[in-house]
C-alpha cells in the first residue's frame, strides 16, 4: 500500500476480530462511531488522488510497516481482510501511552524505510507537556513535572512551580489554585483541580496510576477573556498548521460550570475563519512557529496549538498537538463538515507529496 492509516487497537476494532461483526472498524453505536464517516472519506479522496490505502490498527501490528489484517473502503461499502498488508507509509493516529503500545509502535517502525505522517521529534515537542513547557516558557502555562506519585514528590513539585510562579511577571494570574494533568494526556482526560491539604495529597496520589504520570499548573480563571460572537465563557482558540502555513482555526467552548473547553469533556467546538483569529493568538502563534522553524525541519508537518487568555487579558499556549483530531459529530453543522473535509483534502494532497519526493530519492 501507498499508506496505512494506524488507530489505537482500543478504540477501533481489527478487521481479523471475528468476534466483531459490524462492518465498519469503528462501533457504530459507541462514541467513537462517528469517525467512520471521516476516515471513510479519507479513503476515498487517497482513492481520488491514486493512492492505495488502507486502514488498520495497532492490533493487527506484526512487523515493521506491516499488518496481519486490514480495512479498505470500495463501492461504498468497508471490507474486511484478514491477510497482511505492508507499506513503508503512516498516517499514525496511534499514539502509544502503554508500555504494550510503545513495543508496538516500536515493532512498526523498526525499519528506517518506514516513515511516520507525523514527525517524531515534533511529536516529542508536544506528546509531553512538560517538554512543551521547557520549549516555549516565555509563552506558555507554568508547569511542574511531578516525578513520582508521593506526597515528597508532590510537594517538590508544588515548590518548584511556586518559585516560578512568584518571579513571572503575571503571576496575579495565578491566584486560582492548583490543577495537575495527565503528562501525556489528550481530550481533557485526567485533569484535576487539586489542593495541597492531607486529602487532596491523598487524592493526588491515588491519581497516579502505572500508566499515567502528572504535571502541575496554576488553575487560570479565563472564563470571561475571550467574546466570540453569541459565544461566552470558557474558550480556547486552537490554530492548525502545515508545515508553517496556518491552515484553519477554531474555538471550543467549555459547558458552564466546567473549566475544560474538549469535545470530549461536553465543550462545544465552532470555526472561525482565520481573520476573526484574535491579534495576541496571531502575533504568539507567530513567535512559536518560528522557534519550531529555527530548531525543527518543520517539512509535512502538521500540528495544532491551543491557546487561552486570563481574565487579566494575558495570553497562554496551553499545549500543541501533533495529531489534531478529524472526525464531525453526526449533527455537526455542515460548514463545520466543509472545514474538516478540507483538512483532509489538504493532508491527502501532503501526503502524495511526501510518497513522490520519497520516491523521487530513492
Amino acid at each position: 500500500f501507498d499508506i496505512i492509516i494506524v488507530y489505537s487497537g482500543m478504540k477501533a476494532k481489527s478487521a481479523g476480530n471475528t468476534s466483531y461483526t459490524d462492518s465498519p472498524p469503528f462501533p457504530p453505536k459507541s462514541k467513537v462511531g462517528v469517525y467512520n464517516d471521516c476516515y471513510r472519506y479519507f479513503l476515498e479522496r487517497c482513492k481520488k488522488k491514486g493512492l492505495n490505502a488502507a486502514f488498520a490498527t495497532s492490533s493487527d501490528i506484526c512487523g515493521s510497516g506491516l499488518f496481519k489484517s486490514f480495512w479498505t473502503y470500495d463501492n461504498n461499502t468497508w471490507h474486511r481482510h484478514p491477510h497482511k498488508a505492508y507499506t513503508t507509509m503512516l498516517f499514525d493516529k496511534f499514539t502509544p501511552k502503554t508500555s504494550t503500545q510503545k513495543e508496538q509502535m516500536s515493532t512498526l517502525t523498526s525499519s528506517k524505510k518506514i516513515y511516520t505522517f507525523n514527525k517524531k521529534i515534533l511529536t516529542k515537542v508536544f506528546e509531553n507537556k512538560f517538554n512543551t513547557y521547557t520549549h516555549f516558557k516565555k509563552y506558555a502555562i507554568p508547569t511542574a513535572e511531578i516525578t513520582h506519585g508521593t506526597e515528597k514528590a508532590i510537594m517538590a513539585a508544588k515548590k518548584r512551580l511556586d518559585a516560578i510562579l512568584q518571579k513571572h511577571p503575571y503571576r496575579e494570574d495565578f491566584l486560582n489554585g492548583y490543577i495537575i494533568k495527565n503528562k501525556t494526556g489528550s481530550g481533557g482526560f485526567n485533569i484535576h483541580k487539586v489542593t495541597f491539604t492531607k486529602k487532596g495529597i491523598a487524592k493526588i496520589i491515588d491519581y497516579h496510576t502505572k500508566h499515567i504520570s502528572y504535571v502541575l499548573q496554576p488553575f487560570l480563571t479565563c472564563d470571561t477573556s475571550f467574546h466570540f460572537k453569541k459565544h461566552r465563557g470558557t474558550i480556547d482558540v486552537r490554530v492548525i498548521t502545515l508545515n508553517t502555513k496556518t491552515l484553519q482555526s477554531y474555538i471550543r467552548v467549555a459547558q458552564k460550570g466546567n473549566f475544560l473547553a474538549n469535545q470530549h469533556q461536553g465543550g462545544s467546538s465552532f470555526y472561525i475563519s482565520l481573520r476573526r483569529i484574535p491579534q495576541d493568538v496571531i502575533i504568539m502563534n507567530t513567535k512559536i512557529k518560528k522557534i519550531l522553524e529555527n530548531t525543527l525541519d518543520l517539512s509535512h508537518s502538521l500540528y495544532a496549538l491551543d491557546y487561552i487568555r486570563s481574565n487579566n487579558g494575558h495570553l497562554y499556549l496551553v499545549e500543541g498537538n501533533t495529531n489534531p483530531g478529524i472526525y464531525w459529530e453526526y449533527d455537526e453543522i455542515r460548514s463545520s463538515k466543509r472545514k474538516i473535509k478540507k483538512l483532509i483534502n489538504t493532508i491527502v494532497h501532503e501526503i502524495k507529496t511526501l510518497i513522490q519526493e520519497r520516491k523521487n530519492t530513492q
